[in-house]
């Protein structure tokens, strides 16, 4: 076949695009564009003033220079200090606060206040002697009032290594940024619980030589994520993609309407060509417009992100032939209009029509998902003897039906429903935990009173109210349970607390009376105050008139005590796990010890406690860094009786020994996976779900060199789940300790049952049963509906996603993952638009060719 002619069709194209005034208008806008774009470069610094993006926890802020204002012992400790020298204005309202008023303060009134205290030190530790001649104030503070900063006082409080690194050195050696940071730092630790883990350094963007004006800082790491994810894909598709496909569809319009003139065409098809080959070789060049304004656009951000902005990253280039994939999805509809009615403006009519039919769609779609399928999504699983209870993410609460596989709302789901459903634990067969926090979402506070919600069998799944819970709790995790109803204890855990009661307490709420009741009456003891933190002393301690403040910060209530020992403060995001014990492998109910591990920002520590757990004095005992990461990926932490599996979300599995933590296996995640979260199934075996939705059992490989008495260990996936988009999994002990059963919620709201021989060398894994739970009347509609006319239409609002997944290389992203695992994840569909489009312009071009090909022009 002879393709010199084709090629000279294309080419014409070319020339054609290349003499549009249209097309070097849209240069030049491009290179206006990045011309105005190449100033901005950026700058990295220490991370020294606060944001009110930084504050984790505002309630417990609110609340702690409240109580520092009013509480006459915490005059001379760093929270009184701080509270004393804050503005007047914002004095005032904490005063009221502290008396019990309701008063909103806005967040950025207080980080502005912090700000100043940081301003206050870095003068005092730079200009010292102008300072005292000017205004009176001396090396030690202002001279009316003393100055926030003592060192003896905060001696007491728990310090990050970085900080007393920067104590121990002498002002005059520090930076001007440093002794911000040291500043910043010393209020992170009077404020525990407070503030979200940041980076020691920052990035802050620049135009030319001139900071941004706005407050923009944001880790490294965060800020690639940021541009890689967000900015490009918007920029290039959102923005200039169908501003220039708008433009391509303008220029092309009349392409195939000029060919078909008279002269035009009869004098292609006088020389030896295919009409079907010809008119593909129009379609090829008609792409050059977009082609080259994209190409352009493309390479001069691609050259500005690595020269300004150090992010060289080669993927970005994967922006042009998307680009141009998506014009070629509208100009598949031009080509047969024109050949139809040989009319440039119906041309542009048939892809203006078809975008807007595209729009209508995806608005529809995402209608439907948002208030139909989003609120109906497991997001967390527990069974207590044979019923199955699950939390969705409409912030409803489920049990399965078993006779008619139904689930049953026990707490309705509502669509775009602030409130959040803690994830339920089950204390003994016939008692589920969980609990509701109105408007808690994204404000782990909520408002209101947060109540223990306890549901029992005899009560046929009811919710009862049971105890008061602290304030932000964000999960409940039974510990020491040996099977008895009423036995073990659960532990409480919010933003800054690790609190703990006793199960037959919480029974004993909801009038469940108990045989050894009386045995056991003096078993809640109050324990030693020094033994842990001061958040969870009793409020009477400290005078009935502080209680509500003790309250606000999350501190304990009457019935739950903090075992939160004095030299550990958490930081948001934590994750904790208890280890698995000989008993939890053999399939019993009882566990022989209690142990508890915290992944705290870059520190792994084991809790234990300090005599008998009844006492509720717990103590750390073993300690293990690990690398701080600030990458967007969650931090995953999973204990067996043998070995810890933890992640900080820098992609690199660490693996410790259980007995002393000492590390066993640093090394990437096999297969590249990216870990959401992990369960341990037995000694050496772990259930891994990724961010992209899909399940994968890992085994901890000793000795797996060539010699047999090699050291080198790894992780090794033996078996991948058989289904996809997984929401939450459930590891269940059997009475065969060879036998472990996985409870998989996926597919919105299906389950499947899977048995595991944790024994076997090689995958095994056999479905016990699935349960497809029966659709309701607009869940249907959505799939067979609004899926028709998903496949019916090319879903090119979708390619928006495609474009974020290669650009960035991640096939998913957490948004609001800083809590407990509450993040919600959004998984990139980057193969279906693809397949959805190339489907339709195959289509389009078919019919486009045939047509062609069999009408007499």
């Amino acid at each position: 076949m002879n393709w010199r002619p084709y090629f000279a069709v294309v080419w014409d194209s070319f020339h054609a695009a290349m003499a549009s005034r249209v097309l070097w208008a849209a240069m030049l806008a491009i290179w206006i564009l990045l011309a105005m774009l190449a100033p901005i470069g950026v700058r990295e610094d220490y991370t020294t003033t606060f944001r009110f993006f930084d504050v984790y926890n505002g309630t417990r802020m609110k609340a702690m220079l409240a109580q520092g204002m009013v509480d006459p012992d915490q005059k001379d400790a760093p929270l009184g200090r701080i509270a004393a020298s804050m503005p007047e204005e914002l004095s005032r309202k904490l005063q009221r606060v502290g008396e019990g008023d309701e008063v909103r303060i806005p967040l950025p009134m207080l980080t502005d206040a912090l700000n100043e205290l940081i301003e206050q030190e870095f003068r005092l530790a730079t200009n010292a002697p102008e300072i005292e001649a000017e205004s009176g104030e001396t090396a030690e503070g202002p001279s009316d009032s003393r100055h926030w900063y003592d060192a003896e006082a905060w001696q007491e409080t728990v310090r990050l290594r970085e900080l007393r690194e920067l104590d121990e050195k002498p002002a005059e050696e520090l930076s001007d940024s440093l002794i911000r940071r040291r500043a910043r730092l010393r209020i992170e630790a009077a404020l525990p619980g407070v503030f979200e883990a940041r980076s020691a350094r920052s990035v802050l963007l620049t135009y030319g030589t001139l900071d941004f004006p706005t407050g923009f800082e944001i880790d490294r790491t965060q800020f690639e994520s940021l541009f890689n994810q967000f900015v490009i894909p918007t920029l290039v598709h959102w923005l200039l993609g169908f501003v220039l496909v708008f433009l391509g569809v303008l220029v092309t319009a009349s392409m195939i309407p000029d060919m078909l003139q008279t002269g035009s065409l009869h004098l292609l098809l006088s020389k030896p060509v295919s009409r079907s080959a010809l008119l593909l070789a129009k379609f090829v060049g008609g792409c050059a417009f977009v082609f080259l304004c994209v190409a352009q656009l493309v390479i001069g951000l691609y050259l500005i992100a690595g020269m300004r902005l150090e992010i060289w990253n080669p993927r970005i280039l994967w922006c042009i032939p998307v680009a141009v994939f998506l014009f070629a999805v509208f100009f598949s509809v031009s080509v047969p209009a024109g050949l139809k009615w040989r009319s440039p403006i119906i041309s542009i009519a048939a892809a203006g029509a078809l975008a807007a039919i595209c729009l209508v769609f995806s608005i529809i779609a995402g209608v439907f998902d948002t208030r139909i399928v989003q609120p109906e999504r497991i997001s967390g699983l527990v069974r207590a003897g044979e019923d199955l209870i699950a939390v969705t993410n409409g912030g409803g609460l489920n049990r399965m039906d078993e006779a008619q596989q139904q689930w049953v709302p026990v707490i309705e789901s509502k669509a775009m429903s602030n409130d959040r459903v803690l994830r339920p634990v089950a204390i003994d067969d016939d008692h589920v935990l969980t609990a509701r926090i109105r408007n808690g979402k994204f404000n782990p506070f909520g408002s209101g009173s947060l109540d223990l919600i306890v549901l029992a069998r005899d009560n046929d799944w009811k919710p009862q109210p049971g105890l008061r819970l602290p304030t932000a709790t964000e999960r409940l995790i039974p510990i020491g349970l040996t099977g008895k109803s009423g036995s073990g204890q659960t532990l409480a855990v919010n933003t800054a607390d690790l609190l703990i009661t006793q199960n037959k307490d919480i029974l004993s709420s909801i009038g469940k009376k108990l045989q050894d009741e009386a045995d056991d009456s003096d078993a809640d003891s109050e324990g030693d105050p020094d033994g842990r933190s001061p958040r969870g002393q009793s409020a009477d301690s400290i005078g009935a008139w502080l209680s509500t403040l003790v309250t606000m910060q999350g501190g304990a209530t009457e019935e739950f005590v903090s075992i939160l020992p004095r030299n550990v403060a958490l930081s948001p995001p934590i994750r904790l796990a208890v280890p698995l014990d000989s008993t939890d492998l053999k399939g019993g109910e009882a566990r022989e010890s209690t142990r508890l591990l915290i992944l705290n920002g870059s520190q792994l520590q084991q809790l234990v406690p300090d005599g008998s757990p009844t006492e509720n004095v717990w103590q750390r005992d073993l300690t293990a860094d690990l690398p701080r990461s600030d990458t967007p990926l969650p931090p995953v932490l999973a204990a067996s009786n043998r070995f810890v599996i933890a992640s900080t979300g820098d992609e690199v599995a660490r693996v410790f020994n259980t007995k002393d933590l000492t590390e066993f296996f640093v090394g990437d995640w096999p297969d590249d996976i990216a870990p959401l979260s992990l369960h341990a199934v037995a000694e050496d075996l772990f259930l891994v779900v990724t961010t992209e939705g899909s399940g994968h059992l890992l085994r901890v490989i000793e000795n797996a060199g060539d010699q047999p008495d090699s050291e080198t260990h790894r992780l090794h996936v033996i078996a991948t789940l058989p289904v996809d988009e997984i929401e939450t999994a459930m590891v269940e002990f059997t009475p065969d300790s060879s036998v472990v059963q996985l409870v998989i919620a996926h597919d919105v709201d299906r389950v499947s049952e899977f048995h595991v021989n944790s024994q076997a060398k090689s995958a095994d894994l056999n479905v016990v049963r699935s349960i497809e739970p029966k659709r309701s009347f607009w869940r249907r509609v959505d799939r067979y509906g609004i899926g028709l006319l998903e496949l019916l239409t090319p879903q090119v609002l979708a390619l928006g996603d495609t474009t974020a997944g290669m650009v960035s290389g991640k096939k998913a992203f957490i948004v609001g993952g800083g809590d407990m695992e509450a993040g919600e994840v959004v998984r990139y569909g980057i193969a279906t638009p693809i397949i959805s489009c190339g489907v339709f312009i195959a289509v389009m071009l078919t019919l486009s060719c045939v047509y062609f090909a069999r009408s007499d022009f």
